[in-house]
């Protein structure tokens, strides 16, 4: 997919070879195809991680890490007792990471928590839960992880201890995500008598609930807080379109870096005007691709600008940004 021959560029394309040891695709990409442009790509020094599958049901999912400042790339799972880890979110220290991938030794879905740097294997949270447990965020303190247990959200500490569960009207409520306070979560609920979702804010303190984003009949969904004023999140309509929502009810924006009949999707704040997210668009090695996007100017750069080997012809999803 996403072979569709480029035409209009007015420039050459200088095409860099890359020499290794390996002749699969993973380890010979594409020439990179730089911005219309010209513009370069952000310097970053933190750190990225994500997963990358060659189908969802494939069950192939593998979580990489990948450093800006060192340009390393690590395939962190490649030694996991683990199927399928995906949706990896940082610790607010960028020392650790959470997790869900489906545990070996009962065939469930369950939450993990890894520290970086260790050989040891990662610690299942949910062992002894019964059903799924997925879509797990840190708090903003790190002392606690918000996560879905069989559609219901819960919260537990970072040793596995249940500490709540937060009572919603919905049918189904995920992809929970703290405010940038701890004092409230915002996730994905289900309409009513509906299989779409809409954007809704929990408080944690009175449990109160405020729709946040809402179409009939159109699924909004993978809400992200950037700060104590606005979030991003993905709406599906045709195709998947990243908007910026806000806390004070303002009307949500559609940002400019989206394109018609592509799909871009899994927006995660990188700095006060630039994303990490996942796209179909046009010039990408796989279905899915990694890209940063700036939400003012809408400008887009491949995540191979800064190593050939991010992108694959798999999908590229779940991007984690930490500035440490």
């Amino acid at each position: 997919m996403n072979s569709k021959k480029i035409s209009f560029l007015s420039f050459f394309i200088l095409v860099v070879l890359f020499s290794c040891s390996s002749s699969s695709s993973q380890n010979n990409p594409l020439p990179v195809i730089p911005p219309v442009d010209n513009t370069p790509q952000p310097v970053l020094t933190g750190k990225m991680v994500y997963h990358s599958y060659s189908c969802y049901g494939c069950n192939d999912s593998k979580i990489f890490l990948y450093n800006f400042s060192t340009d390393v790339r690590t395939v962190l799972s490649q030694n996991w007792n683990i199927t399928n880890p995906m949706n990896a979110h940082f610790s607010p220290d960028g020392k650790k990471i959470v997790f869900m991938g489906i545990s070996q030794s009962n065939n469930s879905w369950d939450v993990f928590i890894y520290t970086l740097g260790t050989n040891v294997q990662p610690t299942n949270l949910t062992q002894n839960s019964l059903g799924r447990d997925e879509d797990p965020k840190f708090s903003p303190d790190g002392s606690k992880i918000v996560f879905k247990q069989n559609g219901v959200l819960k919260e537990m500490d970072t040793t596995g201890n249940i500490l709540r569960t937060f009572v919603v009207s919905n049918n189904e409520a995920s992809m929970p995500y703290y405010t940038s306070d701890g004092n409230s979560i915002v996730y994905a609920g289900s309409e009513s008598n509906n299989s779409t979702a809409d954007i809704i804010k929990y408080s944690i303190s009175d449990g109160t609930t405020q729709l946040l984003a809402s179409s009939v009949n159109i699924n909004e969904y993978y809400p992200i807080v950037i700060d104590i004023n606005t979030f991003l999140f993905s709406r599906s309509s045709g195709s998947d379109q990243v908007y910026l929502g806000y806390f004070n009810g303002a009307t949500s924006i559609k940002l400019p870096f989206n394109e018609s009949g592509a799909d871009f999707s899994d927006a995660y704040p990188v700095d006060s005007h630039t994303v990490l997210l996942s796209s179909t668009k046009t010039g990408g090695r796989g279905e899915y691709d990694l890209y940063l996007a700036d939400i003012i100017s809408g400008k887009k750069w491949s995540l191979n600008l800064y190593n050939p080997y991010i992108n694959s012809p798999n999908n590229e999803l779940g991007g984690c940004y930490s500035p440490l």
